[in-house]
């Protein structure tokens, strides 16, 4: 007979398990609203003693991004299916045993449903609202704030727009802009390389004076305002310079979608050969580097990413008046702001850009000096996290961590445990 020693138990201290922090998307596309939660995980999660999880409320290509630097739970559902979006929610919470998140940051209003559920566990959250109120109701806003501790929004016409529509609780509202997500965007290639190679890519001639526009093919970001003001410049364009206006992005292009009637009128029109709505670009920092100036034609846009880039990429930039966060981003000289949707003030503008290369040259080098100067993500990502440790009362970051004066090295951290829900 053999005699086994029961072993002793190890009584080497535990350490503390560590505390959770949940980053909330209700998507992972290449937009930008994931974009500015996924730049916000990756400083988290580098600065911060934390475990960082995501829930993504469906996926998209940046998921695998997501999983990079959190442990990642993608829900694959809709806003409708609350009940399933409640018990995803609980699930994930008590993943842990006695061991609860003790902060959320929620990312815009398509993740209210989530913060909702998230609140009612007593996780305090804090919800970044890019989104203009045309769409969304009282009760939709109502429902976001009474689930956030704080709310914070990228410029103050988004935060006037939303406490007219829904009275915003008394200090509950901060104006925080979000900053450039790459900080070395427009500079990874020169000037001169990618205006000489977008014009070959796009048989263009070498002289062309290129107007960009970027974004989803749909009305809110004014494709059909771009083709109708490309159509008036060509209409109206004396000089020896070609301006031709091209669309990066992509979006529906079945019979009856957006850009199939704004592709007919440009095709009935002299700008058939000028207008060019290429698709989607994996990488869109040559398209910024070698066009000439930005059109921003949405009809609202909070604060859109690609404002940024166009700062950071140095181009000359026009945004309608009464659209949202972009005329503040480049007001007191950073870009030219023209009345709404007035196509013939809009045309007269970029005519004058292409004629007085002395004033783009003046645009330039506001706009990239504005870009890294006010709008630098490191200092946003800063900011959130003083706000997330005054909520819990506790400290979030390493003992020691980068100096708010400068920028971020490359994210480089190691890639952690992840998960998919199945």
């Amino acid at each position: 007979m053999r005699l086994f020693r029961k072993r002793k138990k190890d009584k080497t201290p535990q350490a503390p398990p560590r505390r959770r922090v949940l980053f909330v998307s209700h998507e992972a596309t290449r937009t930008g609203a994931p974009k500015i939660i996924l730049n916000i995980l990756k400083h988290f999660s580098e600065n911060c003693d934390i475990q960082c999880e995501s829930l993504l409320r469906s996926g998209g290509h940046l998921a695998s991004d997501f999983e990079t630097y959190s442990l990642t739970d993608c829900f694959n559902t809709t806003n409708d299916n609350q009940e399933e979006i409640k018990k995803r929610v609980e699930a994930a919470i008590t993943r842990e045993k006695d061991n609860t998140p003790v902060l959320a940051v929620c990312n815009s209003m398509e993740s209210r449903f989530i913060t909702a559920q998230l609140s009612n566990h007593g996780i305090p959250c804090i919800s970044l609202v890019h989104e203009l109120p045309s769409s969304y109701s009282e009760e939709d806003y109502q429902f976001a704030f009474d689930a956030s501790e704080k709310v914070i929004f990228p410029a103050h016409a988004v935060r006037d727009a939303a406490d007219a529509k829904t009275p915003l609780p008394q200090g509950k509202s901060v104006v925080l802009s979000q900053g450039l997500l790459d900080p070395d965007f427009g500079s990874g290639i020169s000037r001169e390389k990618a205006y000489t190679q977008i014009r070959k890519e796009l048989s263009l001639p070498s002289d062309a004076f290129i107007v960009l526009g970027c974004g989803t093919l749909d009305l809110r970001k004014g494709i059909d305002h771009f083709a109708a003001i490309a159509r008036k410049v060509v209409e109206t364009n004396h000089s020896q310079t070609p301006i031709h206006f091209v669309w990066v992005g992509e979006g529906p292009r079945w019979t009856h979608s957006t850009i199939h009637y704004v592709q007919l009128d440009v095709d009935k029109s002299r700008a058939r050969d000028y207008v060019h709505f290429i698709g989607e670009r994996q990488n869109v920092e040559p398209y910024f580097a070698g066009a000439d100036t930005f059109l921003m034609s949405s009809r609202v846009d909070p604060f859109p990413c690609v404002i940024h880039e166009a700062m950071a990429a140095s181009l000359p930039i026009i945004a309608f008046a009464n659209s949202g966060g972009a005329p503040e981003a480049i007001d007191n000289g950073a870009g030219i702001i023209v009345p709404y949707a007035d196509y013939d003030q809009t045309a007269n503008v970029i005519k004058m850009l292409a004629a007085q290369p002395e004033v783009a040259a003046g645009l330039r080098d506001r706009s990239l000096e504005r870009v890294h100067t006010r709008y630098r993500f490191c200092d946003y990502a800063e900011k959130l996290i003083d706000l997330g440790e005054s909520i819990i009362g506790q400290r979030l970051r390493h003992v020691a961590t980068i100096p708010m004066a400068a920028e971020p090295q490359a994210l480089s951290a190691q890639p952690v445990q992840t998960r998919r829900a199945a």
